[in-house]
């Protein structure tokens, strides 16, 4: 299967023939010291030499003369073909052959990030070929394609089986087939306002190409503007090092970010590393923000597709803000995942937005995070029709931080996302619990929840205080400085809570609130070492 040419400090292996072995190398002073690993060799790449009518049947078109860098390729054919787990599909530059890109139906990773950024978020990721009907949905790994370049695209045979194109059986298309483009020459580099677009007229094709485009070329401080227009971005997102952005969505509904990622596929938070190490270590998060301040995301929808499962580890965050001392602006938004939905550092202002999720779907080790006029929506767990979940599991840095803060929101409840999830329980079954502690010393479980309406889906003692098997949180008695707090809960028709059940939670004073929760200048004022913040609608 190979062959292994060895030196006294190295030993190369040639392919010869496909197949699977065990390779096992002994050390030559200690026979008891040896390694070993499998080798997978596939077929060897040949390109068909079909050619098929593929006018009409090609996205981007044969011979089309703009096309995207960061747009996705279709082809269509006369039946529904069949995805093998084997093979590839391969871009190569038309001028001189040379291959820059290898797509294959599983087991892939990509590395997130623009050409010659000293950071990348690396990630597996899932569906690169996808089929819906009678066409095949490509898509190439990230950044490889260059602009004002033309390129072909070659298929091997069997990737794409039992089909044909114009009444022509596939085996596979390669240079002679001639499904052949140019990309579209770069946007200017001095833009400071951009737009994505899934199928129309636009600079780019996805969100993260413009993200690209505005780390590269915008200085750190420059305020720029992404403008989304309507469609759906099955994508992963990475910030990194740029301030001042924001991702403006054409309408909230119909500006839909979503990616399945989760912690089997991608586990922990996640965090960028130096670009051409390929171990993944980019998390489990749908969009990673790193060492950037004042990113705003305005009227769009950003969702985890993943669904909770008895077998897959089902941590699925749709962002994690990791900056201790940047800002993130989230207005009239939806975040919507079952598990984890929200990781938030540093200090968070979301308004009139929609939070679902079902466990800890609000947490994170933050300074401030202010929900003001927000929907905290608990969605039933797709494991169980039982489970109402935990709201905030709060790790806040420091006691003196005011934590995940809920101003004039409302806590609903509502059917999960998976097949069978249904509704959370209410009224007598109520199991929906305002927080729980990850039962850290190091952390602080900061959460006050002032003059927000309840359903009756939270139960009545409120927070999970040593009950469940869940531990006393830190600290453990609460009061109007630190812990789990709550003033002036209602229901949702504005009638008073008894709070009187409560457990583990301090009650809040008309002068608490007046002092430090009545608006989000009071709440938000220890920022930049007490200089504040109070950021407008």
């Amino acid at each position: 299967m190979v062959s292994i040419a060895a030196t006294a400090t190295s030993a190369t292996l040639t392919p010869l023939k496909a197949g699977t072995s065990v390779i096992t190398f002994t050390s030559g002073t200690d026979a008891s010291l040896t390694r070993s690993f499998t080798a997978t060799i596939s077929q060897p790449f040949v390109q068909s030499t079909t050619v098929y009518p593929l006018a009409g049947q090609t996205t981007p078109a044969t011979g089309e003369p703009a096309a995207y860098i960061d747009g996705r390729l279709t082809i269509s054919f006369d039946v529904p073909p069949t995805l093998a787990t084997t093979g590839s599909i391969r871009i190569f530059r038309k001028a001189d052959d040379a291959l820059v890109d290898i797509i294959k139906p599983i087991g892939e990773t990509d590395a997130i990030g623009f050409p010659g950024q000293d950071q990348v978020r690396v990630v597996n990721v899932e569906g690169l070929i996808t089929i819906s009907g009678t066409t095949a949905t490509i898509v190439p790994h990230h950044a490889k394609l260059a602009y004002a370049t033309e390129y072909y695209v070659a298929i091997g045979n069997g990737v794409l089986a039992g089909t044909s194109i114009g009444g022509i059986a596939f085996d596979g298309i390669g240079r002679v087939g001639n499904w052949s483009f140019t990309t579209r020459s770069a946007p200017s580099a001095g833009l400071t306002s951009v737009t994505v677009d899934d199928d129309g007229p636009a600079d780019f094709r996805t969100v993260q190409g413009a993200l690209d485009h505005v780390m590269k070329n915008a200085g750190a401080a420059t305020p720029v503007t992404i403008n989304v227009r309507n469609g759906n971005y099955p994508e992963l997102l990475f910030l990194r090092g740029k301030n001042n952005v924001s991702i403006v969505g054409e309408s909230r509904d119909g500006v839909v970010i979503g990616y399945r990622n989760f912690e089997t596929l991608n586990s922990g938070s996640g965090a960028s590393q130096a670009a051409g190490s390929g171990t993944p270590a980019g998390g489990r998060a749908v969009f990673l923000a790193e060492t950037s301040d004042l990113l705003t995301l305005d009227t769009l929808t950003l969702k985890n597709t993943m669904l909770r499962s008895a077998v897959a580890s089902s941590q699925a965050e749709t962002i994690y803000f990791n900056n201790d001392t940047g800002r993130l602006i989230a207005k009239n938004a939806n975040f919507l995942s079952e598990q984890d939905t929200l990781q938030l550092k540093g200090y968070a202002w979301f308004f009139n937005s929609l939070i679902s999720g079902n466990v800890d779907f609000i947490w994170g080790g933050n300074r401030v995070s202010l929900f003001e006029d927000c929907e905290i929506r608990s969605v039933g767990d797709t494991t169980s029709t039982t489970s109402g979940g935990y709201i905030v599991q709060a790790r806040s840095v420091s006691a003196a931080d005011k934590g995940f803060v809920f101003l004039h929101s409302r806590l609903t409840h509502g059917p999960g996302p998976g097949p069978n999830a249904g509704d959370v329980p209410t009224g007598a079954a109520a199991a929906t619990y305002l927080a729980r502690s990850p039962g850290l010393g190091t952390s602080d479980d900061n959460v006050a929840f002032v003059s927000c309406q309840m359903d009756d889906h939270v139960v009545a003692p409120g927070w999970a205080y040593n009950v469940a098997g869940q531990p006393v949180p830190n600290p453990a008695i609460a009061t109007a400085a630190s812990g789990w707090r709550e003033y002036a809960s209602t229901d949702l028709s504005g009638a008073p809570l008894d709070l009187a059940a409560r457990v583990g939670g301090y009650v809040m004073t008309d002068n608490d609130v007046a002092s430090g929760f009545a608006n989000r200048a009071q709440i938000f004022a220890a920022f930049g070492g007490g200089a504040g913040w109070n950021p407008q609608p």
